[in-house]
């Protein structure tokens, strides 16, 4: 599209003003399109990403490129989102041609998955180094870019995208993608060229860059850089050792936060890091340090050392450290001062007086931290010179180590959250903003009473987050629960006097207490709901409340009511996220609740969790969603079912039964998820609620996930066929799960025709039991298959029952049709068990083999005989580069393969390109010390094959000792005994 060239200058109209110029045409459509506002350049890209906007928005650019559109129409187009571009090569050239080159243009770049597909890369990395084609219309629009995010596109190893990149970057964020040694080399070569003099912030995580990519990205690094990221890369200790080296020798002394979450480092890791980090000088302006779960204790042959976690938190070079995030790595979980225990340092390290002396952020989670040593670390906080704690957001959520010898019932005492209470109520966590207690055995009813009476004295004002969850509390005798003493209504009393009184936080934005694993009266969290609606819950965004009532509760149900009047009454303006899960009898309240939010009495509010007791409580909350016809527009819902011993089926007041009429009615419109525990359903209700999801009526355009537990074989295939009996659709179903039960053969044909009929077109997983000795099933999923609608499908379980000669034939057509269907090009995992003969085994061999399955990148074959060479043969003849470009995890499991199977494996493996594999799992065949040295020699060789292999485990093998130690030795930080 062009524009006409410009002819010669007209004479005025006769009737024109002296003095007024004519009024170009082009200006005045623009104004008339425009001229009422400005369009944005969120609202350019969202018009450029489809079909139908792609040419206003081009013209638009272009009309801004060549100046013909003036200023007063057009803000400068500094961000492109192209996270929902949705066109070609092509379409992206021309639309990048057109962007405006000036200085105070494009500053931000986002890129989406169909931008970074093999066919338009070639036209991102030439616009982003200036060398569009087409008349060079692009060349300087990404001269000033400043940030760049092509986050989870589905990038794999791409050189040039990062020769490309302008030398204005400042922020790279690439996360998510499969980037591997090779694309860190070319980054490292444009940063050891001064190519990227002013890049500031990296974000590689959730990249297989694996050691050998972190080692060689460490070598490029270098000053500016202030931020870098590499959580879930599969460092593993040597990725860590290589990236310590650099921080040692001081060529990063800019770094402000270093995020290497998920790596399992080890014990020998952190040894390399945190020498690094504690050398005087590597780091001075550190401010954020993520080491969450990265088994930092652990150390070779199961043993544990504890020796670098006490270097570094006993380190007086981290003074400028802001956040510290240990979670997830058991640092204390062995008990402290006993006679042949290990000497580690304590937690009360981490409060010394002038150690961290700006540390805001802590985050000790799951580290097995006993009751007494969080009362040690509470009671050091805000003690010394430095006056009260800086600390502002504190997590001590975990279940508990108990010490050696200590009585279950002194655990009970809860002398660590007493100690947190007391440091709260005097004033020594002023500056608390954030406290996450959860899942600990210590938060008893009493400590937990004195934590929630602390938090309302006034002595932390800034607090913004409180989080609580117990743990369940046994009974001696089960069936005796409803006699158990009502444990936490002295809790949810002392936060409801809180709440009422002068000293409770005036902006609290989230508040999580989770009771469901205690036991209360419902008279106590009515109370609750409406304290927190008398105006002293206006500025929360997330709620959570959780609760079991006791046995004869007279209340009966009434803990509802107090916060659906609060809702109903504008109590919480700002709400966003509602979690709510109700363990007790009785209706009331629920229908009140129901209503407000059909009413949209909170129309901020995005996510609604509700758990419900299949009673009448279900009914009545069903009742109220379908009072009111104006929810909150952006609202979604998810409901979980769980099951109460007192329902009878087959009673139509069942509450199932009202609960498919209202989804039928299409009031429940906005459900996004629907769960349930097991024993919830009979035929006639699992039969109503089929009916009931499928129907036209009902709407489910948000419906997303369907897990029921349906264990009973006749009532999933109820559920199912009433389902595929309706002509409604699930347009966004990504899940259905019916509790395993989907597997069963008797239901593989409702299962294959709802994929086959496109009632569920954008259903993902997939799990279905084919009994080849049934035709007619073997037809039906293979149709499925072979279906272009089965082309959503990214997860396939496919599990083969018993074989007989007679259906050998059946399995055979089947694997080598289904697995060649070019519908699924997009699945990304397999899972095949239970094939025993040689000839399915070799089908399911040439099947995989066929090239179709260029998207997988994990294959699991469990019970899947590979007992003969010819076999194992065959599946490495199907795993080469060119057939299978993707994968990066293979599983063989419980699958007999023997020592020669594994050899002929790895000579394969030798002499012809393998996929890019990260994890080998080998569990449970019978490989001895030959298998052992056949893996040993191919990895200790110096092979390059296998690049990326993070992961061998080779559990539940006959190798012996010998064997083991020659892996260990080739493979140190590799595999897994």
């Amino acid at each position: 599209m062009s524009l006409p060239a410009a002819g010669p200058a007209k004479a005025v109209p006769e009737g024109t003003a002296s003095g007024v110029q004519p009024v170009d045409p082009v200006d005045a459509v623009l104004s008339a399109v425009f001229g009422h506002s400005r369009p944005t350049s969120e609202e350019i890209s969202a018009l450029a990403s489809h079909r139908e906007g792609f040419g206003i928005g081009w013209a638009f650019l272009q009309f801004v490129r060549t100046g013909r559109l003036k200023s007063r129409f057009c803000l400068p187009v500094k961000i492109v989102d192209l996270s929902e571009f949705l066109h070609n090569a092509r379409k992206l050239k021309v639309f990048l041609g057109s962007l405006p080159s000036s200085p105070s243009s494009l500053k931000t770049l986002k890129c989406g998955p169909d931008v970074c597909t093999p066919e338009c890369l070639p036209v991102l990395t030439a616009f982003l180094s200036g060398s569009l084609e087409e008349g060079n219309e692009g060349k300087g629009a990404a001269s000033c870019l400043k940030t760049l995010i092509a986050a989870s596109c589905g990038l794999d190893d791409c050189p040039p995208l990062f020769i490309s990149l302008p030398p204005s970057l400042e922020c790279l964020d690439l996360k998510g993608n499969r980037f591997r040694r090779p694309s860190m080399e070319s980054l490292t070569s444009a940063l050891e060229a001064g190519r990227l003099p002013s890049l500031f912030i990296v974000d590689l995580s959730d990249n297989p860059l694996g050691p050998s990519g972190v080692r060689a990205l460490a070598k490029g690094l270098c000053i500016p850089l202030q931020s870098l990221r590499l959580a879930r890369t599969g460092a593993r200790g040597k990725g860590v050792e290589a990236l310590a080296e650099v921080l040692k020798e001081k060529k990063v002394t800019s770094l402000c936060l270093l995020d290497v979450e998920g790596n399992s480092m080890g014990a020998g890791g952190l040894r390399h890091l945190g020498g690094a980090i504690c050398t005087a000088g590597a780091v001075p302006h550190l401010q954020v340090l993520i080491l969450r779960e990265n088994d930092l204790t652990d150390a070779d042959l199961e043993q544990r050392d504890y020796a670098p976690l006490s270097e570094l938190l006993s380190t007086d070079q981290l003074r400028e450290l802001e956040e510290l995030d240990l979670s997830g790595n058991k640092l204390f979980d062995q008990p402290l001062g006993v006679e042949g225990g290990v000497d580690r340092v304590s937690a009360a390290a981490l409060a010394a007086a002038g150690r961290f002396p700006k540390l805001q952020i802590l985050n000790l989670a799951n580290n097995g931290i006993s009751s007494e040593e969080t009362a040690l670390f509470a009671n050091a906080l805000g003690k010394g010179e430095g006056g009260p704690s800086v600390l502002e957001d504190l997590d001590l959520s975990g279940v508990c180590s108990r010490v050696e010898g200590e009585e279950e019932e002194e655990e009970g005492e809860g002398e660590g959250v007493q100690a947190v209470a007391n440091a709260v109520s005097s004033g020594r966590l002023s500056r608390l903003i954030s406290l996450r207690l959860r899942c600990r055995g210590d938060l008893t009813s009493g400590p937990v009473t004195s934590l929630l009476h602390a938090l309302g004295k006034g002595k932390s004002p800034n607090l913004r987050a409180i989080e609580v969850k117990v743990l369940e509390q046994v009974a001696e005798h089960p069936d005796e629960v409803p006699n158990l003493p009502v444990v936490y209504d002295k809790a949810v009393g002392a936060v409801v006097s809180a709440v009422e009184g002068e000293g409770w936080p005036p902006k609290i934005e989230t508040l999580v207490l989770d009771f469901w694993n205690g036991y209360l009266r419902s008279a106590c969290m009515g109370s609750l709901g409406r304290a927190l609606g008398s105006g002293r819950g206006s500025f929360l965004r997330q709620l959570e409340l959780n609760w079991f009532c006791i046995g004869g509760d007279e209340t009966n149900g009434g803990g509802l009511l107090g916060l659906a009047e609060s809702l109903g009454e504008g109590g919480m303006p700002l709400l966003e996220d509602l979690s709510l899960c109700v363990g007790c009898g009785g209706s009331v309240g629920g229908a009140e609740l129901g209503k407000a939010l059909s009413e949209g009495k909170v129309p901020s509010l995005r996510s609604v969790k509700l758990g419900l007791p299949v009673r009448e409580m279900l009914s009545a909350v069903c009742d109220g969603l379908c009072a009111g016809t104006s929810p909150p527009p952006l609202m979604r819902m998810q409901l979980f079912l769980h099951n109460d011993t007192d329902v009878v089926h087959g009673d139509p007041s069942h509450p199932i039964l009202r609960l498919a009429e209202a989804i039928r009615s299409g009031r429940m419109f906005f459900l996004q998820k629907l769960s349930s525990d097991h024993a919830c359903f009979d035929g006639a209700t699992a039969t109503l609620l089929g009916e009931a999801l499928m129907h036209k009526k009902a709407n489910l355009v948000f419906l997303e996930e369907i897990s029921l537990e349906m264990p009973q074989i006749d009532v999933s295939a109820f559920f199912l066929d009433a389902m595929c009996a309706r002509g409604g659709c699930l347009p966004s179903l990504r899940m259905l799960d019916l509790g395993g039960v989907s597997l069963n053969v008797d239901l593989s044909a409702s299962l294959s025709t709802l994929i086959s009929s496109g009632r569920l077109p954008s259903l993902s997983e997939c799990q279905v039991s084919v009994d080849l000795n049934r035709e007619d099933l073997v037809d039906a999923f293979e149709k499925s298959l072979m279906s272009p609608h089965s082309a959503s499908l990214r997860r396939i379980q496919l599990y083969f029952s018993y074989l007989s000669a007679n259906s050998l034939m059946q399995l055979t057509r089947f694997l080598l049709t289904c697995l060649a269907s070019e519908y699924l090009t997009k699945l990304e995992v397999l899972e095949v068990k239970e094939i025993g003969e040689n000839a399915g085994v070799l089908s399911l061999c040439e099947g995989i083999g066929k090239g179709k399955l260029v998207s997988l990148r994990e294959l699991t074959l469990r019970e899947v005989s590979f007992e003969f060479e010819s076999e194992a043969s065959a599946l490495s003849a199907a795993l080469e580069a060119e057939k299978v470009p993707r994968l990066s995890v293979l599983k063989i499991i419980s699958a007999s393969m023997t020592d020669n199977g594994l050899k002929v494996l790895t000579e394969s493996w030798a002499s012809r390109p393998p996929p890019p594999l990260e994890h080998l799992d080998f569990f449970h065949n019978t490989f001895t010390d030959k298998g052992a040295e056949s893996l040993a020699e191919f990895f200790g060789s110096g092979s390059q094959r296998m690049p990326f292999l993070s992961k061998i485990s080779l559990r539940e093998n006959a190798i012996g000792e010998g064997g083991k130690a020659m892996l260990r030795k080739a493979l140190p930080d590799v595999v897994d005994l």
